[in-house]
Formats: structure tokens, C-alpha cells, sequence
């Protein structure tokens, strides 16, 4: 059987003044790194799927102003808070063990956190049908 491991998060991002991106990624698809919170020396690929509805929006209004919620003090980042979207891993061997809900994983461009992430349920599908498929087609 074939698995892949897959995630489902509520993702808040930084605005720019606090390293995060001026514009949302506006595609249902965004690939970049993350890490979980407490090590920052492990680095991993991930894959965000958002909404249809969500990249729609984000389409509309790209900038990050119109979403961002107020302050809460001055050296706090103000933060966006998303539907839950579903994170897969490239390399999800790395992330099992340390993947459960509850915990922290922040979105990185390259050295800069651009969001952070609290897990919310863990799962994995079975990817068997889909490599049959394509196995029978080549």
C-alpha cells in the first residue's frame, strides 16, 4: 500500500513588517519549506493546499491588509487567520514522529518564518488506487 501523510492546519500569516509576505499566496497550491517551532535547524518541503474559495478571495484582494487582524501590542505581528488547509510532506519520514495535533510548524522563505501553523488532525490517505491508475495507463 502506498500512504501519503497529510495534515490539516490553521495557518496565520505574518505581515510584512515581522517577515512575512506581502501578498498571500494567491494559487490553491504553494510549496515551500517549514520547520516545527522548537528546531530550527531541521528544515522540510511542504505543500499547502488551500480552498478553491480561498485562493478565489486572495485573487480579489491580494494585499495582506484587507485580512489582517488588529494588533495586540506593538511589537506583536499582526496575523491572518485562514480556513484550515491541508499540508503534505515531500519527505514525510522526517516529519511522522514529530506531526500531531496541537503542535507548531512555521512556513519558511528561505531563512524568513512567513506563517505559522498549529496542526489540527493528522491522517494519512492511501495513494494505491492512483499508482495503479497511472501504472496501467504508461
Amino acid at each position: 500500500m502506498v500512504t501519503q501523510l497529510i495534515a490539516t492546519a490553521r495557518i496565520h500569516w505574518l505581515d510584512s513588517a515581522h517577515g512575512g509576505r506581502l501578498v498571500l499566496p494567491s494559487d490553491p497550491i504553494y510549496a515551500t519549506t517549514g520547520r516545527f517551532a522548537e528546531r530550527e535547524d531541521e528544515l522540510f518541503s511542504v505543500i499547502v493546499r488551500f480552498s478553491l474559495m480561498q485562493s478565489v478571495d486572495r485573487q480579489l484582494s491580494p494585499d495582506l491588509s484587507g485580512f489582517l487582524q488588529s494588533k495586540q501590542g506593538e511589537d506583536e505581528p499582526q496575523r491572518l487567520n485562514l480556513d484550515e488547509a491541508k499540508i503534505g510532506f515531500f519527505a514525510p519520514e522526517l516529519v511522522k514522529n514529530k506531526l500531531y495535533p496541537g503542535v507548531k510548524l512555521l512556513l519558511t522563505e528561505g531563512p524568513q518564518v512567513v506563517a505559522e501553523c498549529e496542526i489540527k488532525k493528522v491522517f494519512q490517505t492511501d495513494l494505491t488506487a492512483i499508482t495503479n491508475n497511472t501504472q496501467r495507463r504508461g
